[in-house]
């Protein structure tokens, strides 16, 4: 299982704002799947994906945001 971690800037359209949402799956588009279940494209934006940026597990470790990004945080985590 990998992780991929979506994450969401200030903007007031986004399910959360500053901060990440965990997904755990075997492949990119499956966590890509499970996130658009949760949190569907936003009305008259269909195709392009409610967040910010998605970052896989190694570019995740070598940002280090749960250290670095102040303020920011995880709200959910999607099995």
């Amino acid at each position: 299982m990998n992780r991929y971690f979506y994450t969401f800037g200030s903007d007031p359209g986004f399910p959360y704002q500053n901060g990440w949402v965990e997904v755990r799956a075997t492949s990119r588009e499956e966590a890509d799947r499970k996130f658009r279940a949760r949190f569907p494209d936003r009305p008259g934006h269909e195709g392009i994906m409610n967040y910010a940026f998605c970052y896989g597990e190694e570019r995740w470790a070598k940002m280090d945001p749960e250290h670095t990004w102040t303020g920011w945080k995880c709200f959910e985590v999607i099995e």
